[in-house]
């Protein structure tokens, strides 16, 4: 494949410019042969004044809905609501494997259980400070300081 018509492409799905509801989408490759990361997969939530009677808005995936053979894994920063809280609900539509640290992926875990899709999720532990390869996706985890253990922040690097 021909690599002169790649591309480099952020869509942010959800959380840019808010406080909640966490989801970018990293694509790599021309247009018709792109491949994806997703960078967190968070909810926010609902304000009585605002959207009475709901208490958890999902950011809107279904664009990645309709990539889900490209997407080569979900990657949580760390165990905040508005980072992981809409994986359950979202997963099944995606189906990609998901990266986490190890206190990120125990409260993911029992998420999971709740739902009925732990067995299901493919979900691999990344030490802190660890390194992933997602397909042309060069991924480092730079540990940094949050209100919760195990925050991190993601150094991707791709051929472009």
């Amino acid at each position: 494949m021909s690599r002169t018509r790649d591309e480099l492409v952020f869509l942010p799905l959800g959380g840019s410019g808010e406080i909640g509801m966490n989801l970018n989408a990293y694509g790599l490759g021309p247009p018709d042969d792109r491949k994806w990361i997703i960078v967190d997969i968070g909810v926010t939530f609902g304000r009585e004044e605002l959207t009475p009677g709901v208490d958890l808005i999902l950011p809107d995936a279904s664009f990645l809905e309709g990539e889900r053979d490209n997407i080569v894994g979900i990657v949580l920063t760390h165990a905040h609501e508005d980072h992981i809280g809409a994986l359950p609900w979202l997963w099944p539509k995606l189906g990609a494997p998901v990266y986490a640290t190890p206190f990120t992926a125990a409260l993911l875990r029992e998420k999971l259980r709740e739902r009925g899709l732990l067995e299901k999720v493919p979900l691999t532990i990344v030490p802190l400070k660890g390194k992933l390869q997602l397909g042309r996706f060069d991924i480092e985890f730079v540990t940094l300081t949050h209100s919760i253990p195990e925050p991190n922040g993601l150094a991707i690097r791709t051929p472009l």
